[in-house]
């Protein structure tokens, strides 16, 4: 029926790939775009792992300590690469998957080069595969500058302009920090004030205190989170960004957000550098009015709205995503009467997504390779 199929050639697909040809299963990377690590390549240039150095290599191969502690998006797009060649994977480049449908023993594959079968199929194309843009009135016709996040890459060009940037990510606070430090004059909207942690206290990184509180139940972990916010963060409700009211963990959970991780954007905030405002509600010409009743008039809008899997078309017929697009099942875990089709690395973990895109790779080996 042919050999396993992985989608995807980032850093779970290679990692997939990498541990199936350890066991000596036969495996073919499919990757529409021309190289592995794409999504990384086409963020933003001062992009950073938001998580360590040390917990953040995939099976098989440490990230160099040359790279640092918190790695640079070049450096890990470096370390994909050579990760790739080490392990003697060579994706098939150009070849994008439209859809995935179950036959007798196996899979059909229909793809931008043909119709492939495959005994097994691992889809790993990561969580932010397709930019998300609310449909927010009169977008298309703002006379300002409009872009989403995902075509953001330096803040030449933001120098002395009034920039409104929208979204309470990751994404959001370190573009907003990167503009502001070029000089821009900064307002940052918000829907649903976000958990935001030190990076780093004492020089513990907050990603151990996520691998450590896994298991914690969600009654304890939500009065936890806001003791551990007091602890590391100022209060900013003076400045419109309060902390969560007393639910900062089931907040996580709801949307799938990880909180911010400070790296300059708190001091911003204190310093008036950023400026918090309300949701966007619509658009007005030069015009952006906000939940709250106000408007601004920026030049620009940097849209950090995040993404989403967008696995509706290629698997969405077999009941395997929920009500966010996103799989119900992940690892070597299968759904109902689909054995076969594997998920890797499409979740958000407080852990850490590449120390859990290296479980959930080796579950998948253990259980094809069986």
């Amino acid at each position: 029926m042919g050999d396993v199929v992985i989608i995807g050639a980032g850093a779970a697909g290679l990692a997939v790939a990498a541990t199936l040809r350890e066991r000596n299963v036969p495996c073919v990377v499919l990757e529409r775009s021309a190289d592995v690590g794409a999504a990384w390549q086409s963020r933003y240039d001062a992009l950073h792992l938001h998580t360590v150095r040390w917990l953040s290599g995939i099976p098989g191969s440490r990230i160099p300590r040359s790279y640092g502690r918190w790695v640079a998006r070049d450096d890990f797009v470096r370390y994909l690469r050579d990760y790739a060649r080490r392990a003697g994977v060579q994706p098939e480049f150009g070849v994008a998957v439209q859809r995935i449908d179950q036959v007798s023993r196996g899979w059909r594959i229909q793809t931008s080069s043909g119709p492939r079968t495959a005994a097994a199929v691992v889809v790993a194309t990561g969580f932010s595969r397709v930019p998300y843009l609310p449909d927010w009135p009169g977008r298309a016709e703002f006379t300002g500058s409009f872009i989403h996040s995902t075509d953001y890459r330096t803040p030449a060009g933001y120098r002395g302009k009034h920039v409104l940037v929208v979204g309470a990510g990751n994404s959001a606070s370190e573009i907003a920090h990167d503009i502001a430090t070029a000089g821009a004059r900064v307002s940052l909207a918000v829907r649903t004030p976000p958990n935001i942690v030190r990076r780093s206290t004492l020089g513990v990184p907050s990603q151990l205190l996520g691998i450590a509180l896994a298991r914690v139940p969600e009654r304890l972990m939500n009065p936890l989170s806001g003791v551990l916010r007091r602890l590391s963060v100022p209060d900013l409700s003076d400045d419109g960004l309060p902390a969560p009211s007393g639910d900062g963990f089931t907040q996580f959970l709801r949307t799938r957000t990880v909180p911010i991780l400070d790296h300059g954007f708190v001091s911003d905030i204190r310093a008036g550098r950023i400026r918090i405002v309300s949701a966007v509600d619509h658009f007005d010409g030069a015009e952006v009015h906000l939940a709250n009743g106000s408007s601004l008039i920026p030049e620009a809008v940097i849209s950090a709205t995040g993404f989403r899997p967008g696995l509706d078309e290629m698997v969405g017929h077999l009941g395997v995503l929920d009500d966010r697009g996103m799989p119900t099942v992940h690892g070597a875990r299968t759904a109902s009467g689909l054995p076969g089709l594997h998920f890797v690395g499409i979740t958000v973990e407080l852990a850490g997504l590449l120390r859990q895109i290296g479980r959930e790779a080796r579950a998948v080996g253990r259980a094809l390779a069986s």
